[in-house]
């Protein structure tokens, strides 16, 4: 787009070729060569390289920056989160913290409770009145009862004090929001599929274990070359370079992470990797370690390069340049999602209920009477020895 632009400011006629040895940018070699298309560039088979660049050193002194189209981000990309089976969704649809905080709510609720009553009972003394049933009930079996009233089911032990009848109706408001809750967290994991935390931070990545890899050299550079700080040292330690495509090998081996572009990685994403549901097969994390602008590259003293400086800059301010890059990345998605829709058809997100959903539930069920069977034989045994 941006060169047959410049082709009709510039009155040119733009001889287009690819790298002469497939390499798409190049780099230098041990013997001081250089290949790619940045060795066709030094060796005058093309007078302007319109792959766009980061603008850092590579190895020579001889080529030149154009003017910057914009600046990028260099980010990690790792392999998609798997699904949570059925199975375990339900147990994991809660954060442990409110597992937590349920448990300790049904226990404080008991001994509020008990504190109550033990309060009530010294009036019962002080005025002489006679006990009533659960006058005398422990800590522990108040903590059960509220446990009953916070899961719904009914107490053995009702109050006849206004003071512990208000501290009960108070859990009782809380049972409602809570089964309330409960049930629609259950609903919603049965009903929609969910997935594991993904990789979000460069310090998960180097927890990870995961391999950084990357077929160009010039992207060795990610982490520094002299950085003090340990997780970029570590993560530096993790760099390899392959033969074949790193994200391609990210995305469907899900052994090592890929180095990509920002601005590339949504067209990228959601063109090659993506399933028939629309759920991704790479994740982009959110932790990006370098920024750079990019720009094109010429020889050095290349004489038409302020021509080209000149209508590139007065493309860049317009914004025309990022509209360009943005009309042809939304085509470029909605050919490729129309092409998945009329080839396969799509998985709903939302789906009914079936038996095949419930079938966790039915496990727990016939483990429960499972052990319970097992404890009245063992009972039973025990008693008539």
């Amino acid at each position: 787009m941006m060169l047959g632009n410049l082709a009709v400011a510039l009155n040119f006629t733009a001889e287009t070729m690819d790298a002469s040895d497939g390499q798409e940018y190049g780099y230098r070699l041990k013997n001081d060569t250089f290949v790619g298309s940045l060795g066709d560039l030094l060796q005058y088979r093309t007078d302007v390289s319109f792959n766009v660049r980061f603008m850092k050193y590579y190895d020579t002194h001889n080529i030149e920056f154009l003017h910057p189209i914009y600046s990028d981000q260099l980010c990690i990309l790792s392999p998609k989160s798997l699904e949570i089976p059925q199975w375990l969704a339900i147990f994991l649809c809660f954060h442990p913290y409110v597992w937590a905080s349920f448990v300790v709510i049904g226990f404080a609720g008991g001994y509020c409770w008990f504190v109550l009553r033990r309060w009530g009972l010294q009036k019962v003394r002080l005025y002489r009145q006679r006990l009533l049933k659960g006058d005398r009930a422990r800590c522990a079996v108040l903590s059960i009862e509220m446990w009953l009233v916070l899961l719904g089911a009914s107490s053995t032990y009702l109050p006849v004090r206004m003071i512990e009848r208000i501290l009960l109706v108070a859990f009782l408001i809380a049972n409602v929001i809570i089964s309330g809750t409960f049930q629609g967290t259950l609903t919603t994991a049965f009903s929609t599929k969910s997935y594991y935390k993904d990789l979000n931070t460069l310090a998960a990545i180097d927890q990870s274990e995961l391999p950084i890899a990357t077929s160009s050299r010039s992207l060795l550079d990610i982490f520094g070359n002299d950085s003090l700080s340990p997780l970029y040292q570590s993560l530096k330690g993790k760099l390899q370079i392959l033969n074949e495509s790193a994200r391609h090998r990210a995305a469907f081996s899900r052994d090592v992470c890929s180095i990509e572009r920002h601005s590339d990685v949504h067209l990228i994403i959601n063109t090659e990797y993506i399933h028939p549901n629309g759920q991704p097969m790479l994740h982009v994390v959110d932790e990006c370690p370098r920024v750079y602008s990019l720009a094109y590259i010429v020889r050095k003293g290349w004489p038409f390069a302020p021509l080209f400086n000149a209508a590139i800059y007065r493309f860049v301010e317009s914004g025309l340049c990022m509209k360009w890059y943005e009309d042809t990345e939304t085509a470029l998605i909605m050919q490729k999602r129309i092409k998945q829709l009329r080839e396969q058809q799509e998985e709903p997100l939302l789906r009914k209920l079936t038996m095949i959903d419930m079938q966790t539930s039915f496990y727990i069920m016939a483990l429960g009477m499972l052990i319970s069977l097992m404890v009245f034989i063992v009972e039973t045994f025990v008693g008539r020895g």
